[in-house]
């Protein structure tokens, strides 16, 4: 007789049971969740990013454009509208009296070519008369205000002879959408900040223009960003 040889037991096959591989499953799902989170995340905030550099790039071109207009404004081209001094020939003074020491003298606040003024259609309105880019000699009226938020600039056809024409409706353009406030103020030596337009009388010409534009975002309270501007 053949000795009977014992027999080996089978080994168990390699493999995942059907519990480990639901929570495998389970896992991925819950790191493809975070990590679908964290780039949703970061795509949103790359967009307000993107969307607060274009209005800030939007600001910045607008306070540019005003400033490039106030450095090519007119300066003696215009009929000038200082209140004269009165000649001391002129000033009444009772024989034995002694007399007094001469009143200062009002000037304009604003440089010539400039005007701040505020009007029933156009709550805020400043109006500059520049110098036209593409006609040598030649001058137009540049004016900006805000309307329904919006801060529009239009220019005028330029002109080599005074009056020089209003811009007219199709002239305007929007430059910049959001705005809550725009007022300018004026530096006067001596006095200090005047809100424009002035309500009284300047001893001294304006030395510098302060603009402030409030901005509205989206939400949230609005941004204030200002702008001094020296005169030359």
């Amino acid at each position: 007789m053949k000795p009977v040889r014992p027999q080996r037991p089978r080994q168990r096959q390699a493999g995942f049971t059907l519990i480990e591989v639901m929570i495998a499953i389970v896992i991925m799902a819950v790191l493809s969740l975070i990590a679908w989170r964290g780039l949703d995340s970061m795509g949103r905030a790359n967009t307000q990013l993107q969307l607060r550099t274009e209005e800030t790039a939007r600001l910045m071109r607008a306070l540019q454009q005003i400033e490039r207009d106030l450095s090519w404004r007119t300066t003696t081209e215009l009929p000038s509208a200082a209140i004269e001094a009165i000649p001391e020939s002129q000033e009444a003074a009772t024989p034995g009296t002694r007399r007094g020491p001469r009143a200062a003298v009002p000037v304009p606040l604003l440089p010539a070519g400039m005007e701040v003024r505020r009007l029933t259609e156009t709550p805020f309105l400043v109006e500059v008369v520049r110098a036209a880019p593409a006609a040598p000699g030649r001058w137009q009226r540049v004016q900006w205000w805000i309307q329904s938020g919006t801060l529009y600039r239009a220019a005028g056809p330029a002109a080599d002879a005074y009056p020089l024409p209003a811009p007219q409706a199709a002239d305007r353009v929007a430059v910049l959408e959001g705005i809550a406030s725009f007022e300018v103020r004026a530096w006067e030596p001596e006095q200090g900040w005047r809100r424009l337009p002035a309500t009284g009388q300047a001893n001294n010409a304006a030395s510098g223009l302060e603009l402030a534009l409030g901005v509205r975002r989206s939400a949230g309270p609005a941004m204030q960003y200002r702008r001094v501007l020296a005169f030359d």
